[in-house]
């Protein structure tokens, strides 16, 4: 029988990648606050009713929580609105999933949370302690530690994925149609983390474990990939290495 997954942010840019990878595998429900043909079963409505969670996690094995809001100035001048979505709503996610007895969450971090290390040239490696250096990356700092706190007290098994820089290989485009004349390691495809996150839902002895994803030039000597493949078996399928690299 086809396991069920709740994906939150079904609609956005990366969310649709990964219902697009899963899809051929899972039965998907998306949440978005937005509609959105995506996927046959869509609820749509805010990550922070919670009423609407307990709806939405029914019948539902494994969690992908891929939400966030949405970048832009206006969205992120203070940590009111950030907070509401990206950090209360992960933890009210968490809760509905205890609720209905749901085991396993893919958390969709990002790279940001090692920011300091990254501006500094540091090779990353999840042992990094994390140093968000704006309100975007600190909210995600904060969401992998509501979920080692559900790990703990829960005992859920979770996967906190760190993608770098989001982009289509084939388009180059990112979330914004914006699309750059060069590449370098960060460039990472939509699709590729879809792969990542149907990798760690198979992983039988997941505990709350955090993982690099990215794929782009001689990424290995940047970031630690090398564990992000071992240990969840994902091979990126795109690689950017027909594109010229930045200077």
């Amino acid at each position: 029988m086809s396991q069920h997954l709740l994906i939150t942010g079904a609609a956005g840019f990366l969310g649709r990648n990964i219902c697009e990878v899963l899809g051929q595998d899972y039965t998907i429900r998306g949440l978005d606050v937005v509609a959105s043909d995506v996927v046959e079963d869509f609820v749509v409505g805010s990550v922070t009713d919670a009423a609407l969670l307990d709806r939405a996690c029914d019948g539902i094995d494994a969690m992908v929580i891929a939400h966030m809001l949405p970048s832009g100035a206006e969205n992120y001048a203070s940590v009111t609105r950030p907070f509401e979505v990206n950090v209360t709503g992960t933890g009210l996610l968490f809760e509905a999933a205890v609720r209905a007895g749901i085991r396993r969450v893919v958390l969709i971090s990002s790279i940001s949370v090692v920011n300091g290390q990254n501006a500094a040239g540091e090779f990353l490696s999840v042992d990094l302690p994390v140093t968000p250096d704006g309100i975007y990356p600190l909210t995600k700092a904060l969401q992998e530690e509501v979920a080692r706190y559900f790990h703990r007290k829960h005992g859920l098994q979770i996967a906190m994925l760190r993608p770098a820089y989001i982009a289509r290989e084939d388009s180059l485009a990112d979330k914004y149609g914006i699309k750059r004349p060069t590449v370098n390691w960060q460039f990472t495809d939509p699709r590729d983390i879809g792969r990542a996150v149907g990798c760690a839902l198979r992983v039988p002895d997941m505990a709350c474990e955090a993982f690099f994803v990215a794929c782009g030039p001689h990424v290995d000597s940047r970031v630690d990939v090398a564990r992000t493949r071992e240990r969840l078996g994902w091979k990126p399928l795109h690689t950017f290495s027909q594109y010229p690299e930045d200077a």
